[in-house]
């Protein structure tokens, strides 16, 4: 039995046009897995080393470290991250400025998730920390922006506070607060004196899922190879012509 080869052009075309991108796909994919367990382990080998004065870190070790922080907070100035669901329940991300001791900086503290009107009629009013202006100590975690997340709407960028957004550029955020701010958000840990419900992950998809996407990627690849070889070889034809001799 002998195959016939019956080039189809615009089938070829089109395979040969979605393969290399289909391929690329599952390589990227790969690649965000490597990426997201990396994180991962730094997340954790950071977390492992203890916690340290934030005005004490060097530079280039910012990210995922372990921090202390000493001093008080700024409450009239609250920005509420918008949409963020914790449990099936609507709410917001509480963050607010934190002035450090004995120094001029300021650190955006993110407290978590606190529940909201769902009629988006008023804002919720989080537990106050202390007496206005007492020194506090919080731990806290430097958060690590997975891309382009940190961004203050342009219609949040008037006099009055607190604003709702939802999300938060720290460079924008100095320029409306007319401080020198940390370059970096940090999040509170769970269970702290000001920290309310902790609703973040490390990672907002697993290296696995990753991976299974790639998996998808390269059996769509194998399933286009398949098509352009019964579509350019007269597969079905001969196999009839075969048994109709037989």
């Amino acid at each position: 039995m002998k195959f016939e080869i019956i080039p189809d052009w615009r089938a070829t075309a089109l395979a040969l046009l979605l393969l290399p991108l289909v391929i690329s796909l599952g390589f990227w994919q790969l690649q965000r897995a490597q990426e997201k367990t990396e994180l991962k382990e730094l997340y954790q080998q950071r977390q492992l080393a203890g916690p340290v004065a934030i005005e004490s870190l060097p530079a280039e070790e910012l990210h995922y470290r372990a921090v202390i922080l000493r001093g008080h907070f700024i409450d009239d100035r609250t920005l509420f991250l918008d949409n963020r669901i914790s449990r099936g329940q609507f709410g917001y991300e509480v963050v607010m400025p934190f002035q450090l001791q004995d120094s001029a900086q300021v650190v955006l503290l993110n407290r978590g998730w606190i529940a909201g009107d769902r009629s988006r009629r008023s804002l919720p009013s989080p537990p106050p920390v202390a007496a206005l202006g007492e020194t506090v100590e919080l731990l806290g975690v430097i958060y690590r922006s997975q891309g382009s997340l940190l961004r203050l709407a342009a219609e949040q960028v008037g006099n009055s506070w607190p604003r709702v957004s939802q999300s938060v550029d720290v460079e924008q955020m100095a320029t409306a607060l007319q401080l020198p701010l940390f370059p970096h958000v940090v999040r509170l840990r769970d269970g702290g004196p000001a920290s309310l419900r902790a609703n973040w992950m490390v990672v907002n998809i697993e290296p696995a899922k990753h991976t299974g996407y790639a998996v998808q990627w390269f059996a769509m690849a194998v399933m286009l190879l398949i098509i352009l070889v019964i579509v350019n070889c007269n597969i079905v034809g001969v196999v009839k012509q075969h048994f109709k001799k037989n």
